[in-house]
């Protein structure tokens, strides 16, 4: 394996409650990502964030939408992934 930067599209939260929604919200609707610490490029009001591709930031943002889940922001920047 070897690290990689790649493009990721990193969703913040207001609270750890929208957070925690995010990931309920996603887990229902079957999208993708992950749930990870606020990477030190990004300034959020708590300290979790959602990691997903980049291109699905559109189905992401209309099931958090339709959830009514909040939003602080959403950034792409470059992460280290290992790829094989």
């Amino acid at each position: 394996m070897r690290r990689e930067r790649r493009p990721a599209l990193v969703i913040t939260f207001p609270t750890t409650s929208a957070a925690m929604a995010c990931e309920e919200t996603c887990s229902k609707l079957g999208l993708p990502g992950r749930m990870i610490p606020v990477p030190g490029e990004i300034s959020a009001g708590c300290g979790l964030a959602w990691k997903v591709s980049p291109a699905d930031r559109d189905a992401l943002s209309s099931g958090l939408e339709a959830d009514h889940v909040p939003v602080e922001a959403m950034t792409v920047i470059d992460m280290i992934e290992f790829v094989r």
